[in-house]
């Protein structure tokens, strides 16, 4: 064995042979993000109906400009596929939440445009998710930890937005 890899049995007496510090903290990051995701998901949606697609979309379109983003700068930065979004601005919508408009820059495309309703759902949800990450995250890691992430997590969203944006999605595909 050499001296990076790792003989690890896992709580349930899984073994886990020849993995590398590297792919150890890959898997960590991987499956506890996907439980905090899970979690916070289940939380977000007991307290105000809300899945963390739809209040990430929410969130983004109350930061925007006049509370209003092109459909695809808004799929590229949810990563989410044009198919995707439209199937999530479609039941948005339907709660009033949403709407989508041409755009005001071109007359082209189409934008989403935050609601008053969907803004008010937004300020119910707001306090509860952020109490939420408080409970299952935030308080569970350092001022130094958080640093770390942010020096880890900085580079690799910022590329793959890069990548995002490198992809061409039309506006008014979505």
């Amino acid at each position: 064995m050499t001296p990076v890899e790792t003989q690890t049995t896992t709580s349930d007496g899984a073994y886990r042979g020849g993995m590398t510090a590297a792919s150890e903290a890959w898997r960590t990051y991987f499956e506890g993000s996907a439980m905090l995701a899970a979690a916070l998901e289940r939380r977000l949606k007991d307290a105000c109906g809300l899945d963390l697609a739809d209040f990430n979309v929410l969130l983004l379109l109350s930061e925007a400009d006049d509370s209003r983003m092109r459909m695809g700068t808004l799929a590229r930065q949810l990563a989410f596929a044009p198919g995707r979004l439209t199937y999530r601005m479609q039941q948005m919508e339907a709660k009033g939440w949403v709407r989508r408009e041409a755009s005001t820059a071109d007359r082209r495309g189409t934008d989403a445009v935050l609601t008053d309703v969907g803004r008010r759902t937004l300020r119910k949800a707001r306090p509860l998710h952020a109490r939420h990450v408080e409970e299952l995250f935030l308080s569970r890691i350092s001022p130094d930890d958080a640093s770390h992430l942010a020096g880890i997590f900085a580079p690799v969203r910022s590329t793959l937005l890069g990548e995002c944006e490198s992809v061409s999605v039309a506006d008014d595909a979505v």
